[in-house]
């Protein structure tokens, strides 16, 4: 008898390489190019396997999909559970999300191209993103209230803030190969350049907000 243990690692192995060979997929040609028979062979199985676990093309974008909004708000979230003070934990907020675009950096180009500019898959998809990060927003929300009531930070609103980070931290990579070009940056350069954007990003915000 074949244990099921077995099988179910199997299967979750399986998954994972199609949701890995499909997030590559869709970053290097775009949702209309990619091809799930392509997916399929990158990820060793056949068409009829991929097929089984995601009938269509949009199942498996939106698995993706859900997939890099959850880690993202998960990450943001667990920047507020800690207890300490404020401005600490905004630079955790702000430096958790630009790691998360370090780790994902073709990301913001396709998501705008994928649902800003595309009205069907914005429809679709921009819910699921504004669901998943409410919670972020509604804590920092009222951390940020608490700490004005004590004297803590100057004001600013919740929006401004937080197109602010997501700002700085986006441009910090979309960027990125331009100024690699114009400053003929090498490996390292490129690596000390995006360490001190994150410093630098950091820095800008907090003190917009230190009294």
């Amino acid at each position: 008898m074949l244990n099921i243990n077995v099988i179910m690692k199997k299967e979750d192995n399986t998954e994972q390489a199609i949701l890995q060979a499909a997030e590559k997929e869709f970053l290097d040609k775009g949702f209309a190019l990619a091809k799930t028979t392509d997916i399929a062979q990158a990820a060793g199985v056949t068409h009829a396997m991929l097929h089984y676990y995601y009938r269509t093309k949009e199942k498996l974008f939106e698995r993706i999909f859900q997939e890099k909004v959850q880690v993202m708000s998960r990450s943001l979230c667990a920047t507020f559970e800690d207890g300490k003070p404020f401005l600490r934990q905004l630079e955790d907020l702000i430096g958790t999300h630009f790691d998360f675009i370090a780790a994902n950096p073709r990301l913001p180009l396709f998501l705008l191209n994928e649902i800003h500019l595309n009205e069907e898959r914005r429809r679709m998809y921009l819910p699921i993103l504004l669901e998943a990060v409410a919670e972020t927003r509604q804590k920092l929300s009222y951390e940020m209230e608490r700490a004005l009531k004590r004297g803590e930070i100057r004001a600013m609103g919740t929006a401004d803030l937080l197109f602010s980070i997501v700002s700085l931290n986006i441009m910090s990579f979309v960027g990125l190969p331009v100024a690699r070009e114009a400053f003929g940056m090498s490996e390292e350069d490129v690596r000390l350049f995006v360490a001190r954007r994150r410093e630098e990003n950091v820095e800008m915000i907090l003190s917009r907000l230190r009294k």
